[in-house]
């Protein structure tokens, strides 16, 4: 077997095209590159019409193999997974969330494919009974893999409690691809499809319009903004999900319907995050979220609450600006010095994008997975 030409299967259960699926993505495009043969496989319920996923997998030139589910521990997928771990004989099964970790173990266990699991935050519902209960399976399901990752040292603490507190387990932060400095940026794009003056300043946020993002608390301090800025500014906030019609309700309660533009899911996020003047991530619960990653990659400076492993890459004052979850005044506060600002907004961003590009890049990423993959193989074959 050469290392360093492996044949990799990442799997992720699919559930739309969110920030572990972009992991999924950069991580696969980045290992190809390196000349590793990678397949990413799609646990998809036979219900499930969104091609997402599979459409930017496939965008990308990587390999996609769907497999049919009803269930996480569905029998036909285990056999559909096992079949596909026979025929293909992959080196290393690499899997994403705790579907995928299920399907990965049964499947590939019995034909003693090492396993490796990157964790990402669990809490990612609203009903945090069933995420607990989850998170739970979930652990005690990883005591069986070879390797275990953490994306955040948040992460690897929620890791080593319970079943899993004695496993070592590293942290690989999440890596994002870093565009060209001069790469294009057509302003009028999104001021002409939403009719958005050429002297409002831009603000956004990419994130599902789910609670623990933390939106409700950017339209409240938005609407004080509104209010006491001179400096006109639209927020933009793109994704879907089912808190979108409690924020429109919001947003009228706020007087901000004329102000606030909510975009849905769509592709193309880095270049809709090149036009915007600020970004803005008012989460209540992160582990390492991609579009803070792209827009600092895209040299665009950053608002954002201290969750998760977003402190650590920020550094208040030096990357980014940091408040504190659901403090609607405290982020008011910050979004009206920012809006103002505009040297500390253009120091920032140079600075954001300077931290993307030693700290947080997909090569970066990727190098170490592969490190992860090599070690993994060396201990299976007896090795140090």
């Amino acid at each position: 077997m050469d290392p360093s030409s492996l044949k990799i299967l990442q799997l992720r259960s699919h559930a739309g095209f969110y920030g572990v699926e972009k992991v999924v993505v950069e991580l696969s495009v980045g290992l190809q590159a390196m000349g590793h043969r990678v397949t990413v496989g799609i646990i998809q319920h036979a219900q499930q019409r969104d091609s997402t996923f599979r459409n930017m997998v496939e965008q990308e030139g990587l390999t996609c193999r769907l497999f049919a589910t009803a269930s996480p521990f569905d029998r036909r997928t285990i056999r559909q997974v096992s079949e596909f771990i026979k025929k293909e004989q992959p080196d290393v099964i690499h899997s994403h969330g705790y579907k995928a970790d299920v399907v990965a173990w049964m499947a590939g266990r019995p034909r003693q494919v090492p396993l490796i699991s990157s964790c990402h935050p669990w809490l990612e519902t609203d009903n945090n009974r069933r995420a607990a209960l989850y998170a739970l399976i979930d652990k005690l399901i990883l005591l069986r893999f070879d390797r275990v990752v953490a994306v955040s040292d948040q992460v690897r603490r929620e890791c080593r409690v319970g079943p899993l507190r004695k496993r070592d387990i590293p942290v690989i932060a999440n890596g994002v691809a870093i565009p060209s400095a001069c790469a294009a940026v057509d302003t009028e794009d999104i001021r002409q499809e939403l009719d958005i003056p050429s002297g409002h300043l831009l603000i956004g946020c990419v994130a599902r319009l789910t609670r623990e993002k933390g939106h409700i608390f950017l339209l409240e301090a938005f609407a004080d903004v509104a209010r006491r800025c001179v400096t006109p500014a639209s927020l933009l906030l793109m994704g879907d999900g089912i808190e979108k019609e409690p924020l429109q309700q919001a947003c009228h309660r706020l007087g901000l319907q004329d102000h606030v533009h909510f975009l849905g899911h769509r592709s193309g996020v880095p270049a809709f995050l090149r036009q915007l003047d600020l970004f803005v991530l008012p989460s209540l619960s992160e582990g390492i979220p991609m579009a803070l990653l792209e827009a600092m990659a895209a040299a665009v400076p950053v608002l954002a609450t201290t969750v998760g492993g977003v402190p650590g890459i920020l550094d208040h004052g030096q990357a980014g600006v940091l408040v504190s979850p659901g403090d609607s005044p405290a982020l008011a506060a910050a979004l009206l010095e920012l809006v103002h600002d505009r040297n500390l907004r253009d120091t920032l961003a140079q600075r954001g994008r300077l931290r993307v590009e030693t700290v947080y890049s997909r090569t970066s990423m990727c190098r170490l997975y592969e490190a992860q993959y090599a070690a993994l193989l060396r201990q299976r074959k007896g090795g140090k």
